[in-house]
């Protein structure tokens, strides 16, 4: 008996010992982004009406922007782009000597854009950005998303969230769900979609 409550004690040191980087305060953001490619859509406000509703349903704070397409329509489609709206700048340098970097996405001409944030206790933050870029064929919708995570720590909260983070996972498994309701808000307009680039 005494012999099984040794084992027991070294093997909890061990898992303890084990443990101890991933209680060490960690702040972790990862990005990612989808490109589609949309023929058939009825109308601009159809498909921008679709997803408003799908990132209204996803998110708890949405910001929209209607703007007026560009004239004459490109041949070739706009990307999106992840700036540094401080590089250059005293701010820039303030934020990279601190270790950090502001990056904010931005579609040039885009007549639709979308922004949502979603906070989960402080620990975890989830953004997405949603355009559209017509063209004179269709639209390319431009999707980039940033999940940050917050683990780490001794105090009881973050222990108890670290313990809760690996029993049920962390809110980046809703990524993938507010995806698939874009891409059935395009579907739902009777037009066609097809993913053109992604990353991860």
């Amino acid at each position: 008996m005494k012999m099984l409550k040794t084992i027991g004690l070294i093997a909890v040191s061990a898992s303890l010992i084990t443990s101890c980087a991933s209680l060490r305060p960690t702040k972790e953001i990862t990005e990612g982004f989808r490109v589609y490619d949309i023929k058939g859509a009825s109308s601009l406000s159809d498909v921008s009406r679709s997803l408003k509703t799908a990132l209204q349903e996803n998110s708890d704070k949405t910001i929209f922007s209607n703007n007026i397409p560009p004239h004459p329509l490109p041949e070739k489609p706009n990307r999106f782009q992840v700036v540094n709206p401080f590089a250059n700048s005293n701010m820039g340098a303030l934020l990279a000597a601190q270790g950090s970097a502001m990056r904010i996405p931005k579609c040039e001409g885009s007549p639709f854009t979308g922004m949502t944030q979603d906070d989960f206790d402080g620990s975890e933050n989830t953004t997405f950005f949603v355009c559209l870029q017509p063209y004179t064929e269709g639209y390319h919708m431009d999707v980039y998303y940033t999940f940050t995570k917050v683990s780490g720590g001794f105090t009881p909260e973050a222990l108890g969230k670290s313990l809760a983070q690996s029993a049920f996972g962390d809110s980046s498994q809703f990524i993938p769900r507010t995806i698939a309701d874009l891409e059935k808000a395009v579907k739902s307009t009777g037009a066609s979609i097809n993913l053109v680039e992604a990353y991860p």
